[in-house]
């Protein structure tokens, strides 16, 4: 058995805070349910693969191999369950998203896998595993396991693209899930590619990596349960945006008579009502406003107007900040708070709105009117 060291210490407060975060996930109410409901799974299975490479190092290596092919299934679930997390998290579908059964027939072959080690006595397994009888096997496994964790990330990765495309459609701020997201995948993409490159070098190569290989992908867990068990704690609820496209027709969707009207009641609102200064205005609030669909309101936006909700907004909000500068209001107040007063729901997203606009940032704008 051998001495308690400093990966060890890493690993045993993984495991810990592995549980922790999924025992509190599953205790917030009313904030991202059914994506945290998910989470929690992953996080136990986090555990679970984190207990496996401690009892590795602290038990006797009788009985250990086995034990560690139940635990390489957890690496077939990863994959299906961060894609199913990515899209609860994101969209909103009824019925609840699942994946169907069928994702999961790697992770029951591998069990099927175990159970068929299990034929064997200790000391024949052992034996074969040893002298390398069972190497074909391990490799297979691994090679399986990359290629699941890759075509889910993947998936994953264009889900995530699809929701920026999404958001524009559908609000006129951003929200913080983008961020979140992408370090998310960024973070998981390193580790796939770290991966890979270790099993090619390994096994076309014959020529291992010293540090990055497959117990690697055990020992960078930890980094996996805090990261998202920290962010996840903290995540804002979310608004999230309906996973079905709206459909792009060119056609005429309303007749011109309708098209006045709705043109009317916009107008309505945004030069009189300056609905624009609500922050998390959203296509579907503003279309209940016209008493009309998402639908139609997008149509218009997109059709008449050639914008897309997220642009439509924001260009009246840069449009009413401008107005504001120009009453010199900046003089008594900062550009971020007149922002704030406009619609802007943050700093980045005014700056990089008004930066694509104007062709300048904020305050290279002001000092010109200045000089001006």
């Amino acid at each position: 058995m051998k001495n308690f060291d400093f990966v060890d210490l890493i690993l045993f407060l993984g495991v810990s805070q592995g549980f922790f975060l999924a025992v509190a996930l599953r205790l917030i109410h009313n904030r991202n349910k059914s994506a945290n409901r998910v989470l929690s799974l992953l996080l136990m299975i986090a555990v679970l693969m984190l207990f496996g490479r401690i009892a590795a190092f602290r038990v006797p290596e009788i009985w250990i191999w086995r034990f560690g092919v139940l635990i390489d299934t957890t690496i077939f679930l990863f994959g299906p369950l961060i894609y199913t997390y990515t899209r609860r998290l994101a969209f909103k579908e009824t019925p609840l998203y699942k994946l169907a059964l069928w994702h999961y027939i790697p992770a029951a072959l591998h069990l099927g896998y175990y159970f068929w080690a299990l034929s064997f006595s200790l000391e024949d397994f052992n034996k074969m595993y040893f002298s390398g009888e069972l190497n074909l096997m391990f490799f297979i496994v691994e090679a399986a396991g990359l290629i699941s964790f890759s075509f889910y990330w993947i998936k994953s990765v264009l889900l995530l693209k699809k929701y920026f495309q999404k958001e524009k459609e559908e609000l006129s701020f951003n929200q913080s899930v983008t961020k979140y997201l992408s370090f998310l995948l960024g973070t998981l993409g390193l580790f796939i590619i770290l991966w890979q490159h270790s099993f090619l070098s390994t096994n076309l190569f014959q020529n291992p990596y010293k540090y990055v290989n497959y117990v690697t992908m055990w020992i960078s867990t930890p980094l996996f349960v805090y990261v998202i068990g920290y962010f996840s704690l903290r995540q804002p609820d979310i608004f999230r945006i309906p996973f079905e496209s709206t459909p792009k027709s060119t056609t005429d969707r309303l007749k011109p008579d309708e098209i006045r009207k709705l043109q009317k009641r916009l107008h309505y609102f945004i030069e009189e009502e300056s609905i624009y200064e609500q922050p998390d205005l959203s296509l579907k609030v503003l279309a209940d406003k016209l008493n009309t669909t998402s639908n139609n309101l997008s149509w218009l936006l997109n059709q008449v107007y050639q914008m897309s909700f997220y642009d439509y907004i924001n260009d009246h909000r840069i449009k009413a900040f401008l107005k504001k500068i120009d009453e010199r209001k900046h003089a008594n107040h900062t550009l971020l708070a007149l922002a704030m007063d406009v619609g802007f729901n943050s700093k980045s997203t005014f700056n990089r709105v008004f930066k694509l606009k104007m062709g300048t940032t904020p305050k290279e704008y002001v000092k010109g009117k200045k000089v001006a």
